[in-house]
C-alpha cells in the first residue's frame, strides 16, 4: 500500500529532496499540490478533507509538477497560516512550514507545506460544508454521508439506537436465555447494561445491536445485514457469457448464524494443504490459515457500518486468494498503516456481545494474529485497502507471493497481489503500485529476476511493449 507522508520523516531528506518528493509523487490520499494563487477560504476545504480522512500534506507553490514557488504571493502566506482558524470549524490541527527551494526559473524561492493531522472529530469549512479526502479527490459529502462520517468518528454511536417499530417480542427468547447464561446473568437487566435493549417510559425496546445479536428476524429491520459468499472458478471475476461464479450463497439471521454459515461453507470451498497442527499432527487444513480468514469475516460482520443501507459483507473466494469486503470506512483513528496497533470499535455494543459469545477480539488484537498466522504459513501479510465507502482485506493463498514479497520493501503488497494474480506486470504498473520511480522499480524487478522469481519478456530490457512474468517451478 502507498505510505502516508509525514513532515518529520520528509524533513530528514533535506529541503531539496523534500521538494522533489512533493513535486514528483502522484497526488493521492495524503498529498495535494496547489498553486500559490489559492485563497485561504479555498484552502480550508482541503484542510477539512484531510482532517476528516487520514491526514495529509498540502504543498503550495507546486502546480502541474512544476515548482513555481510562493515568492510572488507573499501577501497570502499569512492567509494560508490562518486558514485553519478562519475557514475550518472546529479549527483543524496542522503544521505550517516554508521550505527553501529553487523554482522553475532557477531562482531561490520557497514552497509552503501544510501537514494536516487526522482528526477524531468531523470538521466543516466556513460555509458549513463537509469534505472527505478519498484517493486524490476532495469530496463534498451530502447529509447522509456526513452522518455516516460521524458514526465512523465515534461522534455518534449507531448500534445503541432504538429500532423504530420493534419491541422485545422481536427478540428470540431462546437466544436471549442462551446469551444470559453465557454471561452468567440472572436478569434481563443485563441486556440493558450491555446496550442490547433500552428503556423508554419503563418499557424495554431492542437496539440495533440487540436485534442483530438476538433478533428473530434481523433482516426485517436491516435487509442489508447479511453475508454473501461467492466462489469463482479461476483467479478473476468474469461476467456475462463468461461468468465464472460456481457458488453464490446469501447468509442471513443473527450475526453469529452468518459467521457459522460462512465457516462451514469456506471449509469446503477453500484450497487445502497438509499442515503440521499445533498438537503435533499432520492434518488437512485450508491453505489460507483458518484463523486468518475467519477473523477477517468476524471483523467485517462486527465492525461494518450497519447504517449504510443497500450494502452487505461480501466474501469472494478465488483459486489463489480470498477477499472480504465490508461496508463503511475504517472507524475512528484506525488507519491502514496502524491497523495492527490502533483499536476502535464502530459498534462497541455489537463488539462486546460478539466477544461474550466467543467470536472475535478487539480490533487490532485479532488483526495482529492474522498477520502472524499468514507469516507462519509462508504467505504474504493480509492486504488492506479502503475505498470511498468500504474496506477490503485480501488473503493470498500463493506461497510464491510470500517469497516475492520478502524481497521487496514494506508496502509492496498490492504489487505482489497483481503479479501473482495475473502472472505478469509491466514496469509502469510496478512503479505505480510500489510508489517509486521507474528506475527504482526496474531495480526491484531485476533483483527478483536474478533470484529466479520472475523473468522479462520483450525484445530488450527497454522494450516499451515488454513485461515481467512470474516464474513458477517447472516453467
Amino acid at each position: 500500500m502507498r505510505k502516508p507522508l509525514a513532515l518529520a520523516q520528509l524533513g530528514l531528506l533535506g529541503a531539496k529532496d523534500l521538494v522533489e518528493v512533493l513535486r514528483s509523487r502522484h497526488e493521492d490520499q495524503w498529498l495535494e499540490r496547489k498553486s500559490a494563487r489559492i485563497r485561504g477560504k479555498d484552502l480550508g476545504q482541503f484542510l477539512v478533507g484531510f482532517a476528516n480522512a487520514e491526514g495529509g500534506i498540502v504543498a503550495i507553490g507546486i502546480y502541474d509538477r512544476k515548482v513555481e514557488g510562493v515568492s510572488g504571493a507573499s501577501s497570502r502566506i499569512n492567509e494560508w497560516r490562518q486558514a485553519a482558524i478562519d475557514f475550518t470549524e472546529p479549527p483543524v490541527r496542522h503544521k505550517f512550514e516554508l521550505v527553501e527551494c529553487t523554482n522553475t526559473r532557477g531562482t531561490p524561492d520557497q514552497v509552503a507545506v501544510i501537514e494536516v493531522e487526522a482528526s477524531e472529530r468531523v470538521h466543516t469549512d466556513h460555509r458549513g460544508d463537509t469534505y472527505l479526502r478519498v484517493g486524490d479527490e476532495n469530496r463534498k459529502l451530502d447529509s447522509l454521508q456526513v452522518q455516516e462520517l460521524r458514526f465512523d468518528k465515534g461522534d455518534s454511536i449507531y448500534d445503541g439506537t432504538v429500532v423504530t417499530g420493534f419491541d422485545s417480542s422481536d427478540l428470540d427468547a431462546r437466544l436471549v436465555d442462551r446469551y444470559l447464561s453465557q454471561i452468567r446473568a440472572r436478569s434481563q437487566d443485563a441486556l440493558r447494561a450491555r446496550g442490547l435493549v433500552a428503556l423508554r417510559n419503563g418499557t424495554a425496546y431492542p437496539t440495533v445491536a440487540g436485534l442483530l445479536i438476538l433478533g428473530r428476524e434481523p433482516q426485517r429491520a436491516f435487509p442489508q445485514a447479511m453475508v454473501r459468499l461467492l466462489r469463482y472458478e479461476g483467479s478473476s471475476r468474469e461476467t456475462g457469457a463468461r461468468s465464472n461464479v460456481a457458488h453464490d450463497r446469501r447468509l442471513q439471521g443473527t450475526l453469529a448464524a452468518q459467521i457459522d454459515g460462512a465457516r462451514r461453507a469456506l471449509r469446503r470451498w477453500l484450497p487445502t494443504a497438509i499442515r503440521l497442527q499445533p498438537e503435533g499432527r499432520f492434518q488437512e487444513a485450508t491453505l489460507i490459515p483458518s484463523f486468518a480468514w475467519l477473523e477477517a469475516i468476524v471483523n467485517a460482520v462486527t465492525h461494518r457500518s450497519y447504517s449504510l443501507a443497500g450494502d452487505h459483507v461480501r466474501v469472494e473466494v478465488f483459486n489463489d486468494r480470498l477477499e472480504v469486503h465490508s461496508p463503511g470506512r475504517l472507524p475512528g483513528l484506525v488507519r491502514l498503516e496502524t491497523i495492527r496497533s490502533t483499536r476502535f470499535a464502530r459498534n462497541p455494543r455489537i463488539a462486546r456481545a460478539m466477544n461474550d459469545l466467543g467470536y472475535g477480539r478487539e480490533l487490532g488484537e485479532g488483526v495482529n494474529r492474522m498477520f502472524e498466522e499468514m507469516d507462519r504459513a509462508g504467505l504474504p501479510d493480509p492486504i488492506y485497502a479502503q475505498g470511498a465507502a468500504s474496506v477490503a482485506v485480501t488473503l493470498l493463498a500463493d506461497p510464491l507471493a510470500g517469497r516475492v514479497l520478502r524481497q521487496l520493501p514494506p508496502g509492496s503488497e498490492r504489487f505482489v497481489e497483481l503479479l501473482t494474480r495475473r502472472g505478469v506486470v509491466t514496469s509502469s504498473e510496478a512503479s505505480r503500485l510500489l510508489g517509486v520511480s521507474r528506475p527504482t522499480a526496474l531495480g526491484h524487478l531485476r533483483r527478483l529476476a536474478s533470484l529466479g522469481l520472475i523473468e522479462h519478456a520483450g525484445t530488450s530490457p527497454n522494450d516499451p511493449r515488454g513485461y515481467w512474468r512470474l516464474r513458477r517451478s517447472g516453467e
